[in-house]
């Protein structure tokens, strides 16, 4: 029987070749981010599920095991060629429940294509030669059923056996070592760092996890248990303190602008005066962060709109939890005051669901382009021309009724990729930019992308003059932040030219902005993010958060010890920077490390049950 088995093996090289060329797209997509070709951990899992999907494969002959080899060696090449490509666009790893954006993701593929790099084609590799492998192969033996069902159940039991032993293992070490978060056992349960994931256990295995998340229904409700624990969390971070700017512009309108891609580069005093005049007499945070959650703009909406931290693992936020309530966003609680509340985009309103989710938020009506009549130009083309944003705010400014006291919330568009000579709206911007000598050497990438945020610029320009018209601009605030860092750059000249260093967490800073005619310009080194957005509003504007949990703190209150937390749970201090894909922990730092790091995992785990369970929906809200 032994000798059998053996020449069983022996005959059924296409297997192993199979098994090879799967492990080598992994191999790609570890070095394509920067990971290491292997780690043992890794290479054990993914030696169990090798074992299990051999034996599998061992059942079948002919034709059609040929076939289910070609379709396991194609779709872990898809697979791993789109998770390089999501990285290089997002700094992190895509998950099955972001499925729920394939429509957003189709409409930009042209940008996505763009941004592809050589190396990329390496992941069609795997795929030709298994073609070739098969059409070459030949093996006319034939094995007895009873055989080839042997194989498998050795096979079968080997690998999971294997696995089982692994994830038990991991289990022993997590409870050893005082139920740590950072073991790999609670990173194999919540699969909170997929960088990491991947790392330590193998292409396979994030596959099959992922997918069992994906399937898996998400909670409805919260336990009497589960409750009383949130309760405490929201009692903990629902706290604010007073500052020196407490209900400074209580009273007043607010106009609060997303800035798509927004970056400090594109300030300038001779080709975007305006943007310059807000930065220069106005408060400007220089240490600020945007981080990238789910989706880059609408988890940037989410957060400054809540103060929450946004979907992690149970799909997008605006798709998953747009009909959770709350009451606490900044449209409701504006909306209590008095106010009229909008929000205005000048893309469609199904985009990102936009529509549900800023009616959950409170917002009266979110006006898009066809609702604010904003006409396309006449070489318009669907997500790669975009409407001015001089043409959004001259809508806005027609729509708002300035007699009363008004929150408006513009989520600009100008600025969103691609940056290139499709962008014909640009044309004039883009003249004015190649007619200035600072720039003789810029990419057209880069040209392009401070094209598209000199029409900000003209946008900002045509709102405080038609504020100014109305007799509004000193009873109005305006707060400017961007959504995210323009990772719709993708050529390294454009990268270096805009970006700089792009290989530190430093790409993640972003301008902020708070303006009013009558405030003394200040500039802020302090830290702060999106997260602090929601909380300084409040501040500033005297309103009632004391219910809700926030991530962030008033960008005033200097009694607190801030920090940002990132998408992988990594996060910034003023002390240090912590990279989760690494555990590089500085020495000098470890305490405040150890206190930071259970922050963040707390709000991790509670704003996933808040949000799961409709926290908000059934709670005592008198």
């Amino acid at each position: 029987m032994f000798c059998k088995v053996w020449e069983y093996f022996k005959g059924h090289s296409d297997i192993f070749v199979m098994i090879g060329l799967v492990y080598m797209t992994e191999v790609i997509l570890r070095l394509s981010i920067g990971m290491s070709f292997m780690n043992l951990q890794s290479f054990a899992f993914d030696l169990s599920w090798i074992a299990v999907s051999a034996g599998i494969i061992a059942l079948f002959k002919g034709k059609v095991r040929h076939v289910l080899e070609l379709v396991i060696v194609l779709y872990f090449s898809i697979y791993s060629f789109a998770q390089s490509v999501h990285y290089v666009f997002f700094n992190n790893l895509f998950s099955y429940r972001k499925l729920s954006l394939a429509g957003e993701l189709a409409d930009v593929k042209g940008e996505i294509m763009a941004g592809l790099k050589p190396e990329q084609l390496l992941y069609i590799v795997p795929v030709l030669v298994m073609i070739i492998f098969i059409v070459i192969h030949r093996d006319e033996r034939k094995y007895d059923i009873r055989i080839r069902i042997l194989i498998t159940l050795i096979c079968a039991i080997i690998g999971l056996s294997l696995n089982i032993a692994l994830v038990k293992w991991l289990e022993y070490d997590y409870r050893q070592s005082g139920n740590s978060w950072n073991k790999d056992h609670y990173l194999h349960e919540v699969m909170q760092n997929r960088y990491k994931f991947l790392d330590r256990f193998g292409i396979i295995e994030f596959n099959i996890k992922d997918i069992d998340m994906a399937l898996s229904e998400p909670k409805k409700g919260l336990s009497e248990e589960e409750k009383a624990e949130v309760d405490d969390f929201v009692s903990r971070y629902s706290k604010r303190n007073s500052t020196t700017q407490s209900n400074l512009f209580e009273g007043k309108n607010l106009i609060m602008i997303l800035c798509e891609s927004f970056d400090e580069s594109a300030i300038d005093e001779y080709l975007t005066p305006t943007l310059y005049k807000l930065m220069t007499e106005g408060l400007y945070f220089s240490e600020h962060y945007a981080p990238i959650y789910e989706v880059a703009t609408g988890d940037s909406e989410f957060i400054s709109q809540t103060g929450m931290l946004p979907s992690i693992n149970n799909g997008t936020t605006s798709y998953t939890f747009n009909l959770n309530s709350y009451p606490y966003a900044l449209a409701n609680l504006f909306k209590d005051m008095g106010y009229e509340v909008n929000s205005y985009h000048s893309y469609t309103g199904n985009f990102y669901d936009r529509e549900s989710m800023h009616e959950s938020f409170g917002f009266s009506t979110f006006y898009d382009m066809d609702k604010l009549g904003l006409k396309r130009y006449e070489d318009y083309s669907e997500t790669v021309n975009w409407i001015l944003d001089e043409d959004l705010f001259a809508a806005v400014l027609d729509n708002t009724d300035t007699d009363k006291t008004f929150f408006d919330f513009v989520v600009t568009v100008s600025g969103h990729m691609p940056y290139d000579a499709r962008r014909t709206e640009l044309k004039e911007y883009y003249d004015i930019i190649r007619e200035d000598s600072r720039y003789d050497d810029y990419s057209e990438e880069a040209v392009y992308y401070l094209a598209a945020q000199m029409s900000l610029d003209r946008g900002i320009a045509v709102l405080l003059q038609g504020l100014e018209q109305k007799g509004v601009l000193d009873d109005t605030v305006i707060y400017m932040f961007a959504d995210h860092y323009p990772y719709g750059i993708t050529s390294e000249k454009g990268k270096e030219e805009i970006l700089g260093d792009t290989d530190t967490y430093e790409v993640y800073k972003a301008p902020m902005i708070i303006y009013n005619p009558n405030i003394e310009p200040v500039t802020y080194s302090t830290l702060t993010s999106t997260f602090d957005i929601y909380p300084t509003i409040c501040d500033l504007f005297g309103l009632d958060d004391s219910k809700a949990y926030k991530v962030g703190h008033s960008v005033f209150d200097d009694s607190v010890e801030r920090f940002v937390p990132f998408f992988d749970r990594s996060f910034i201090t003023d002390c240090f920077f912590y990279d989760s894909r690494y555990d590089d922990i500085p020495d000098m730092c470890s305490d405040l490390y150890e206190e930071i790091a259970y922050k963040v995992n707390e709000i991790f785990y509670y704003s996933q049950e808040i949000l799961l369970g409709d926290y908000y929906s059934d709670n005592d809200l008198s």
